[in-house]
């Protein structure tokens, strides 16, 4: 046990001289003398009881006073121990979780400190670009557990924000939040302000700071330049976090089912803190990746991932009761003008079907036979993309009936009502924000109902899907409920509107996985959520989600889409600061790394509570006695 001085100990010797008078202090007898003899005798007895020692003592005003002694003597040297208030009981850790923190002696001591940490019940939050609840309100045995597991992850960090997601949680009141970070990357008010904040909300905030400054070279930035010759610039930014000059060897690969694999090897000497920008031409289709090869702390900014979808030529086939030679439809003339799009319209499927893409059906009077419209199904199962527009033929006839399994839509009916409109919805906000669907009017159309996991990409307001699509084998069927007929009874204008060939080209590329290079190289920190499941293979696993988070920097599989994650962030790269926050001056009580009070107060006050109460016994036995 510790004292606060423990010198006052040294009061104990008193107990000393008490047992010594205790023992000599003389027992009264009564003794029947003649006065004479009696002076005689008390004399001599006191002299003998003086020469002896009593071996017993049983005077209960002995202990009394024994205990008062030692009660004295320990309230005078001041017992410290933790003070286990219930905020030291009901605990919130966040750790920052950010790029920086993955230097080894960073993470391994916020988990120590961490553990250190830990009250009866307790709350770990991840503190990433957004707060990650790793664990609520478990007790310190699965909450070490946990916190021994934990690594890093490759996105900025927000500790702010995660700290104010716990004050503003009421289910945390009365608690201790203990915030555990390096501190490189803060973006928000002053630490002070956030305390003011918790003690409003009467909960505890304390900051531990770790990590000692680490020299990191990185890839601070990066973009690409289209040279219209299907090919890309690359541009990025090399900075030296350190003091002192290095020489970097930079190396960047190209992989592409187009072209044979590509090395560029590149060599730059950067001063202390010096930064330089680096260009790589002619970069193709498919992923790259740009590397400094030289070892440090942060091993993900040293990595630049490159995404350019692969634009190959794709062979559409256009299944219609239309005579191309006579006239062609809308959607014809819209697909006919994207390039590298080879179109071909049949009624009847041809022996090489298999060579095909993408098959569209638009059949406004007559409708297909039987026998192809189960042969485009068994394609469609098979990973075929397949495109089926919505009109009375679909509708009135059985034969047209059979591509209803693979439909994203049950329909229903078919309406005449010109009060409706068009509206983007889920993933179509972002895939159609250039369409004027708002100069679009219906006359006609059919109600149908999304199936499950079906994405909605355009509605009719207040009836049903208009545009929506759903994979199959790794294949995507849409359904567009639009007609393209454009004679006197159209259903519609959309075909006379000016933005229609666009529409097409869009959801083709949406269907087909190509989008544009801001969608496929994007920052570590970032969240997308889907309209319906989808299959993610990100850097470290496989999984099946309606949401992505860009945790780690590398490559992400969406479906038939590529995605780049890099980290990008000189803030998190900055490894070699010496004062990231300041925890000095007014802000000295948030620099201890002691989370638990040490106050030798209470305890004092209770040996206090304890001498009073034998002092008081103490005057009632010699008050009982006649001695006082």
């Amino acid at each position: 046990m510790d004292y606060e001085f423990p010198l006052g100990l040294a009061a104990l010797a008193g107990i000393i001289p008490l047992i010594i008078v205790y023992l000599l202090k003389p027992r009264p007898k009564q003794v029947i003398l003649p006065s004479l003899m009696f002076i005689q005798k008390i004399g001599q007895n006191v002299l003998d009881s003086r020469r002896k020692i009593t071996k017993k003592i049983t005077d209960p005003l002995f202990f009394l006073q024994l205990l008062a002694l030692i009660l004295v003597s320990i309230a005078i040297a001041g017992p410290v121990l933790d003070d286990i208030s219930e905020n030291s009981k009901k605990v919130v850790i966040i750790i920052d979780s950010s790029s920086s923190m993955t230097v080894p002696d960073r993470i391994n001591n916020a988990r120590s400190a961490a553990i250190e940490s830990l009250g009866e019940e307790n709350t770990i939050i991840a503190a990433e670009s957004i707060p990650v609840v790793l664990a609520k309100a478990v007790d310190a045995a699965n909450a070490k557990e946990l916190i021994s597991s934990m690594k890093a992850k490759n996105t900025p960090s927000d500790v702010p924000k995660s700290i104010l997601t716990v004050v503003n949680d009421k289910e945390n009141k009365d608690s201790r939040i203990v915030v555990i970070s390096d501190f490189e990357n803060w973006v928000g008010r002053t630490p002070e302000t956030y305390i003011k904040i918790a003690n409003a909300q009467n909960m505890q905030l304390e900051f531990l700071q770790v990590g000692r400054p680490t020299p990191n070279y990185a890839i601070v930035n990066g973009y690409l330049k289209d040279r219209n010759d299907g090919t890309y610039e690359y541009t990025c930014t090399v900075k030296n976090f350190n003091n002192k000059s290095a020489k970097l060897d930079v190396q960047m690969e190209s992989r592409s089912g187009m072209f044979s694999t590509q090395k560029v090897s590149n060599s730059i000497s950067l001063d202390g803190f010096g930064t330089q920008q680096i260009k790589f031409s002619s970069i193709p289709q498919g992923t790259s990746t740009v590397e400094i090869l030289n070892k440090d702390a942060v091993p993900c900014d040293n990595l630049a991932h490159i995404s350019i979808p692969e634009v190959t030529p794709k062979k559409i086939l256009i299944l219609t009761d239309l005579d191309p030679a006579v006239s062609k439809s809308p959607v014809i003339t819209a697909l006919s003008l994207m390039p590298d799009t080879l179109v071909d319209v049949r009624y009847d499927l041809p022996d090489d079907f298999a060579k095909y893409d993408t098959f569209v059906i638009d059949c406004e009077h007559k409708p297909l036979s039987t026998s192809t419209v189960r042969k485009v199904v068994a394609n469609a199962k098979n990973g075929k993309d397949l495109i089926v527009i919505g009109n009375g033929c679909l509708y009135n006839s059985s034969e047209m009936h059979g591509l209803y399994p693979v439909l994203p839509v049950n329909i229903v009916s078919i309406k005449e009502d010109n009060s409706h409109s068009i509206e983007t919805a889920g993933s179509g906000k972002h895939i159609f924000k250039d369409i004027s669907f708002n100069e679009v009017y219906l006359h006609r159309y059919l109600v149908a109902v999304p199936r499950e996991n079906t994405s909605v990409l355009a509605e009719i307001d207040g009836v049903g899907p208009v545009v929506c699509t759903w994979n199959i084998n790794n294949g995507t069927t849409t359904y567009v409920g639009l007609s393209d007929n454009v004679e006197n009874e159209a259903w519609n204008n959309f075909p006379t509107v000016p933005t229609y060939p666009v529409f097409w080209a869009k959801l083709l590329k949406y269907m087909w996985g190509i989008d544009d290079i801001s969608e496929t190289n994007v920052n570590t920190g970032r969240y997308q959520a889907f309209d319906q499941d989808t299959r993610i293979k990100t850097p470290a696993e496989t999984i099946s989600s309606k949401f992505v988070y860009y945790d780690e920097c590398g490559l992400y599989n969406l479906n038939q889409k590529t995605v780049a994650a890099n980290l990008y962030d000189s803030a998190e790269s900055n490894t070699f600061t010496e004062k990231r926050l300041n925890l000095e001056g007014e802000n000295a009580e948030i620099q201890s790394g002691n989370l638990h009070t040490r106050s030798p107060d209470k305890v004092r006050k209770y040996l206090i509570y304890a001498l009073l109460l034998l002092l008081f016994i103490e005057n009632i036995i010699m008050f009982r006695r006649k001695i006082i």
